[in-house]
């Protein structure tokens, strides 16, 4: 019977450094998480929103090139006036602010389906290890509490980087490949990295939200609650905020609108008409200086602030420029309706780097309950 020795025998094998241990951790999160059908479900439902940006990058490269293959539906647009009829003539001048804008659309949208998403995968990467007591099992191997994080922000990374990297690399891919024009990448490259600093902002700034969130209970339903009610309940609040500003503002602008003269029995039509030409004329004058009173406001409008991704929307648009192709866009409308057209595509105006501080805040407070001492985290290093 052989009889071995039980003592230390040391290991001969190759122990990697501590940059990429981390990923062991975010392989291990992925791969549980595409056990979930739910999860499954939800990526494909994720896509969607890529398949019109896709279609719009593509046509819209066969457009330049003046393909016949697309004529009728070059007639349908010029038809309905969906674009305008300048832009369809001289594609090439509006090429970037087409493409801005398919991007700022499907981002706008991914937005909101990554806060699903993240409700789904966030909850329980740190709060089941909590719950079924595993930290004593991580913390055993040569990890360090930096690695471990890295690991579960890595695991928000990949999906998110599923449903919004991914996507705008391969609309970049193919309408470069249905547009023919090298002069494409030149036009559209500060676009390209400007979609995936956008995706990176998201990661780090929602990851290690939801992370500190689910370090802080060992119940995965807590967690989805707390992230529901940043998410929707701060957004709900804002709109409540923009609502009764705008309202106070509408309701001023009623009070002062100018009366109709009351028709005298003896004036005569050509009288009539002046009167109401005169009326008309003051209204539409009264309603430009409502839109510019909007547009001023909207740059000093602070209420969006309270909602999490109103901010991180807000970043989105600097990222991209999207404003500056709505401006561009709003030349090709009549001079006295540039601003109400422009008061109704931009969006929030206040300065991009209001919402960058809030991030910034949201991120350290983050950053520090993660690290705060009563974690059973310090207890294990």
């Amino acid at each position: 019977m052989p009889i071995f020795d039980q003592g230390y025998q040391h290991w001969s094998g190759h122990l990697s450094g501590h940059a990429w241990r981390w990923l062991a951790i975010t392989r291990h999160g992925v791969k549980s998480g595409m056990k979930n059908r739910w999860i499954r479900i939800f990526l494909l439902v994720a896509w969607l929103p890529a398949i019109p940006m896709v279609v719009a990058l593509c046509l819209w490269g066969l457009l330049e090139r003046n393909s016949d293959f697309i004529a009728p539906v070059v007639e349908f647009l010029r038809m309905s006036r969906i674009i305008d009829p300048a832009i369809l003539d001289t594609p090439r001048q509006y090429r970037l602010e087409i493409w801005t804008l398919c991007y700022h659309f499907f981002l706008q949208a991914e937005l909101r389906l990554s806060m699903f998403l993240i409700v789904l995968v966030g909850p329980d990467l740190i709060s089941q290890d909590l719950r079924f007591n595993a930290l004593p099992l991580y913390f055993s191997r040569p990890l360090r509490r930096i690695d471990y994080f890295l690991g579960k922000l890595g695991v928000i990374a990949a999906y998110l980087g599923l449903v919004m990297i991914v996507p705008t690399l391969i609309a970049y891919g193919l309408g470069l490949l249905f547009s023919l024009d090298i002069t494409i990448v030149r036009d559209t490259w500060r676009l390209f990295f400007a979609c995936i600093t956008y995706g990176v902002v998201i990661v780090l700034s929602a990851g290690l939200l939801i992370l500190a969130l689910s370090s802080l209970s060992r119940n995965s339903r807590y967690v989805a609650l707390f992230w529901l009610g940043i998410w929707i309940i701060s957004g709900i609040v804002a709109t409540i905020l923009q609502t009764a500003d705008h309202a106070q503002r509408q309701r001023a602008f009623y009070t002062n609108l100018p009366g109709r003269q009351a028709q005298q029995g003896g004036q005569t039509r050509e009288e009539r008409m002046k009167q109401q030409q005169e009326w008309t004329a003051a209204y539409q004058k009264k309603m430009e200086n409502f839109a510019a009173e909007e547009a001023l406001a909207a740059k000093s409008n602070w209420r969006p602030l309270v909602s999490y991704t109103a901010n991180l929307s807000r970043v989105g648009q600097y990222l991209l420029g999207s404003d500056a192709c709505w401006k561009k866009i709003s030349e090709l409308q009549p001079e006295n309706q540039r601003a109400r057209f422009l008061l109704n595509v931009l969006g929030p105006q206040y300065p991009w780097y209001w919402s960058a501080v809030v991030l910034a805040v949201i991120f350290g407070l983050s950053a520090w309950i993660l690290n705060f001492p009563f974690r059973s985290l310090d207890r294990l290093r």
